[in-house]
């Protein structure tokens, strides 16, 4: 009898049991919120990325557009500049050529070609022939081909061409020596000509003199 009653003692110091789903305190309280706005905050939230993103998209492709046109313009002109030079070079090259009379052997395996050549060639005239196999003949003006065919060319051509102009130079340089020695030589032998054939004018009028003297003179007179 006096377990049970301290059992209900004990029961009656505890609190009572909280419904389930209750808070006592203010800050606790649960809100609830309908699917539908959750929703719609989203498609707004959705709406304004896609526009910032459109924004910002447009703004890049306009760069890149911008950009692109310059390069355009610019690879414009500078291809209209190569082709100008390349024709101009050319030409001079031509006139070197044929004043020296001289062509030149351009490897072949220089060249960067489509076809197999057998042999390249480029003239006193400025040509570039090339020979293919099965005997298959090509020439044109150097400028009218490729300029990346032009560039290798003429990495081959211009130390064989300053041979050529040196090796001119000094033939020139021989012949030049050897006019100025014999002009030296010549000049004195005509000085010697010359002032020799002069001495005998001056005694022959010297004796012209004297016999008209002579043959002015009266008679009986002492010479």
């Amino acid at each position: 009898m006096e377990k049970k009653d301290a059992k209900s003692v004990e029961n009656a110091k505890q609190p009572p049991a909280k419904p389930e789903g209750s808070t006592d305190e203010k800050g606790d309280e649960v809100y609830f919120f309908h699917p539908l706005q959750l929703i719609e905050e989203r498609e707004i939230l959705d709406e304004k990325e896609i526009e910032k993103s459109n924004a910002e998209f447009e703004q890049k492709l306009q760069e890149i557009l911008t950009s692109l046109n310059e390069e355009v313009l610019q690879l414009s002109e500078f291809l209209l500049e190569e082709n100008k030079i390349v024709n101009e070079l050319c030409i001079a090259l031509k006139q070197i050529l044929k004043k020296f009379d001289v062509s030149f052997n351009i490897p072949t395996k220089n060249l960067p070609t489509k076809r197999k050549i057998e042999k390249a060639i480029l003239n006193e005239e400025g040509h570039l022939v090339l020979l293919y196999e099965k005997g298959d003949v090509h020439s044109a003006f150097l400028a009218e081909y490729p300029p990346h065919i032009v560039m290798t060319v003429l990495w081959t051509v211009m130390p064989e061409l300053a041979k050529v102009i040196m090796l001119y130079r000094k033939k020139v340089s021989a012949r030049v020596g050897f006019f100025g020695k014999l002009r030296k030589e010549l000049k004195g032998i005509a000085n010697a000509i010359k002032g020799g054939t002069e001495e005998n004018a001056e005694h022959n009028g010297e004796q012209t003199m004297d016999a008209v003297r002579d043959s002015i003179k009266p008679e009986g007179q002492p010479g």
